[in-house]
């Protein structure tokens, strides 16, 4: 198995064990959801720290805490859409959802908690308009966010903004 497969399996058993938490650690979490890891109560960091699997870098753990408070506004055991597509589907229902995109694209996470707190409402937006998120398709994306050849970005800004059907494109035909 690979360097992929192994951080796939990781990521399935870290949501599996969100999953077999009792209500109140999950309760707990979803209350943490938008915090920074440095800014969690001791309830919340407690369970946080009982799903996350062994050898996790320290560096990362904001991005898997994120995660898995985002993952626990949600029934246990839910399929979620990755949230580039849901912000797609969203840009059609509200004029700013384009712009607030654009500048999400443009931050860095940082421990200042200010990439976060816009991904934060963007999510709660979604979850009030009946989607649920791909938290795992989140957690590998929060984790490679600060990459230097943007690979996130661009993926999302693909999903967002590129026109993927010839028929909508307006301009001469050849």
């Amino acid at each position: 198995m690979g360097f992929a497969g192994i951080a796939k399996t990781t990521e399935r058993c870290f949501f599996t064990k969100l999953d077999s938490l009792p209500r109140g650690d999950r309760a707990a979490l979803k209350r943490a959801a938008g915090s920074m890891l440095s800014e969690a109560d001791g309830k919340a960091m407690s369970a946080f720290f009982h799903c996350l699997p062994y050898g996790i870098k320290p560096y990362t753990e904001g991005q898997w805490f994120a995660a898995g408070c985002f993952y626990c506004l949600w029934d246990a055991g839910s399929r979620g859409i990755p949230l580039e597509k849901i912000l797609c589907r969203m840009k059609n229902e509200s004029d700013s959802m384009k712009r607030r995109v654009a500048a999400l694209l443009d931050q860095r996470w940082e421990d200042d908690g200010y990439l976060l707190t816009k991904l934060t409402r963007m999510i709660k937006m979604a979850r009030q308009k009946g989607y649920c998120v791909d938290c795992a398709a989140l957690l590998d994306d929060l984790l490679h966010w600060n990459s230097d050849l943007q690979i996130v970005q661009r993926k999302w800004a693909r999903t967002m903004y590129q026109i993927t059907d010839p028929a909508d494109e307006k301009g001469e035909t050849v």
